[in-house]
Formats: structure tokens, C-alpha cells, sequence
């Protein structure tokens, strides 16, 4: 059974691998694509790469990268594009044509909805995508068999934009992912990676708020934010200051893994809900996880036992600098929180549910 997945990518990280990588954006389609899987962007959605165990024939397109994606045009479909500033789908869609998969996994429906699907002459016999963040007005998700979610508020949006079924489902950290990169030892005291944008106004609080508190203390601990922002003017001076830029894939990794405390704040829209995806990877990483409490945060770890919870920049404070003192505390519920995290969201366990999903829907 053939399983295509089609990976949009920011394209910011686009920008920062290829130029990383002098000369691959010339290398045949398959080298270029093989380097991006190997990157490990978004590794905890790559159900493509660790399926085939559970008898798929997989493939993995990444539609933004535009050089492997043009790569890929030349080599197969030498016609010319009808719209080529909407080369993203076009492109795509060609391949989707020329694969014939039997399952189709969209990891981004809002840019490849219903408009996307109209450009398919292949009707693959499932298609099923994944979302957990806000859905803009108009998305049309008719034709869509299933969206994957663990944010609930989804299930309903996505009925009403079209779509044939919603189901609860998270992805999951690659088992053998920590034994697999280098052992660099802790680097930072603290780090955040993520997003900073007028989404994120509680994060942004919080992160000025550590920023100016470190600052009090005269820089006795090391503070690591690495940022993606297309929002700069509601960047706090505190908080630019410690920004190191955004990282993806294997930097992304190594540094998580190198924090004695990986920080986490959910978007605005979360309203009590967590389950993001830099939560599995922190903890899966062996990483001492502190996480802004949510109602539902023991759906996914036990705090004070698997990882730790504030719920205000006074307690953020107080529980950085406790940890920071207490490194056989903090590692221990580090080490209780990878092996929960191994036990309930490991990629096995995640691709064997995905496969049992699948097979249900085609009986």
C-alpha cells in the first residue's frame, strides 16, 4: 500500500539549509530529499520515514523546498507549469499524480485544502491530514476523509469546514532519536525555541519576564531563546537581546538536549489546553521539561514527577533557579518524564495507531 506524505516547510528553514549546504540545491531530486529527511525537520510528524514496518511503501515531499521540488520537475514532468507563482501546488499535485499513492497524509491542510485536491486526477483512496492550531476563515477541508488533532477545539472546526471525520491523535518522539545524536553535554541553563508573534502574547510575557529577572541577578544563569518572528516590532528589547535566531531539525535536537531546562509556553489560543509537540520532544530528548500549566497537562505528564509546571512569571523564576540548584532533582524528573514519554508518544506507538487508522477506514 503506497503512503505519500506531503511536508510543507517554513520557509525560513528552507533558506537557512540549503545555504548551509553549498551546492545540493543542483543534486538530483533524490539526494536533495534524502538530505531534508535526514535533517529531521518536524521529525515528530515524519510518519513516512518509520511506516514501512507496518507494510507501506512510503514517500515524503517536501512542497515548499523549492529547489528539490523545481529538481523534481525537470526529472519528471517537463511540461510547463500553468501557474508558475503557484508552482508549491502545481508541483505537488504532479507528484501526487505520478505516484498514485493509496494514502495521501497532508501535514498542513490550511495551504493545501480542498483548491489543492481539485488539481489531483488521482483519487487516493484515504486522505487524511493533520492540524492543532487556529484554521483561517475559509479553509475548505471537503474531500478530506480525516483530521488527525489533540487540541479538541479542532474536532468541530474541522466538520464544519468540510471534513469527513476528526479523531484524536498525537504524534510521537523517535524512539532511538536521543541514543543517536552526539553526547555534547549541557550547554545551556535554560532555552526556548518556538514562535514569537501576536499569537503569543502570554509566551512573549513570559520570556521578557525571565529575561529582566535574569538581568536583576546579573546574569547567573545562561539564557538561550531561539526565535522565529515575522512580528519583530512586538519583540520586547529583553527578550531580542537573548534571541539567537530560530532552529530547525538537528540543531533544533542538539540544543534541546543540551538544556538543563527546556522551557515551554503554549500559543494564546491553547486556553487551557497543552499538547504541543515541543513537550514530546523535551522530554523524549532526556531534557527537564518546565511547562506552563494547563488544565490538561497530567493527559500527558504527571508535574513534580515527569516535569515541572508554572502558571506565573514569579513561579517561572522561582522554579528556573530551584532546578538550576538541584541537578539531582531536576534529572531525575527529567529521566521519569523520557520514560513516560517513551511509554505513551514514541514514533512506534504513533505510526502503529496511524496504520490501525488507516486500515479501519478501508475496510
Amino acid at each position: 500500500m503506497k503512503f505519500l506524505q506531503l511536508f510543507p516547510l517554513y520557509g525560513e528553514y528552507v533558506q537557512d539549509f540549503y545555504a548551509a549546504r553549498p551546492g545540493l540545491a543542483t543534486q538530483p531530486y533524490a539526494a536533495q530529499n534524502a538530505a531534508l529527511i535526514e535533517d529531521g525537520f518536524g521529525l515528530v510528524h515524519m510518519f513516512a520515514r518509520y511506516l514501512a514496518p507496518h507494510g507501506f511503501e512510503t514517500e515524503i515531499v517536501f512542497t515548499e523546498a523549492e529547489p528539490a521540488q523545481r529538481q523534481w520537475l525537470a526529472e519528471n514532468s517537463p511540461t510547463r507549469l500553468d501557474h508558475n507563482e503557484n508552482w508549491r501546488h502545481e508541483i505537488a499535485a504532479r507528484q501526487v499524480n505520478a505516484a498514485k499513492p493509496d494514502i495521501l497524509y497532508i501535514t498542513e491542510p490550511v495551504g493545501y485544502d480542498r483548491r489543492f485536491l481539485d488539481l489531483l486526477t488521482h483519487r487516493p483512496r484515504m486522505i487524511l491530514a493533520w492540524k492543532a492550531a487556529a484554521i483561517p476563515a475559509g479553509t475548505d477541508w471537503r474531500g478530506i476523509d480525516l483530521i488527525l488533532s489533540n487540541f479538541s477545539p479542532t474536532f468541530k472546526w474541522a466538520l464544519e469546514r468540510g471534513a469527513a471525520r476528526a479523531e484524536f491523535f498525537t504524534p510521537g518522539f523517535p524512539d532511538q532519536l536521543r541514543e543517536e545524536m552526539p553526547d555534547e553535554g549541557k550547554i545551556w541553563d535554560l532555552s526556548f525555541i518556538g514562535s514569537v508573534s501576536s499569537e503569543h502574547r502570554t509566551r512573549t510575557d513570559y520570556l521578557n519576564s525571565l529575561a529582566k529577572a535574569q538581568l536583576v541577578r546579573e546574569n547567573d544563569f545562561s539564557l538561550g531563546y531561539f526565535l522565529r518572528t515575522a512580528e519583530p516590532e512586538i519583540v520586547p528589547v529583553g527578550v531580542a537581546l537573548h534571541n539567537r535566531g530560530a532552529l530547525w531539525g538537528q540543531a533544533m535536537h542538539r540544543v534541546l538536549k543540551g538544556s538543563r531546562i527546556a522551557l515551554n509556553i503554549g500559543i494564546d489560543l491553547a486556553k487551557g489546553e497543552t499538547g504541543n509537540m515541543r513537550m514530546i520532544e523535551a522530554t523524549g530528548l532526556g531534557s527537564f521539561l518546565l511547562t506552563e500549566y494547563q488544565d490538561n497537562i497530567r493527559k500527558y505528564f504527571e508535574p513534580g514527577v515527569e516535569i515541572e509546571t508554572f502558571s506565573s512569571p514569579g513561579e517561572l523564576e522561582e522554579k528556573v533557579r530551584f532546578y538550576l540548584r538541584d541537578p539531582v532533582a531536576r534529572e531525575a524528573i527529567a529521566q521519569r518524564g523520557r520514560a513516560r514519554c517513551l511509554r505513551d508518544f514514541s514514533m512506534s506507538q504513533s505510526v502503529a495507531r496511524l496504520a490501525e487508522l488507516i486500515r479501519h477506514h478501508l475496510k
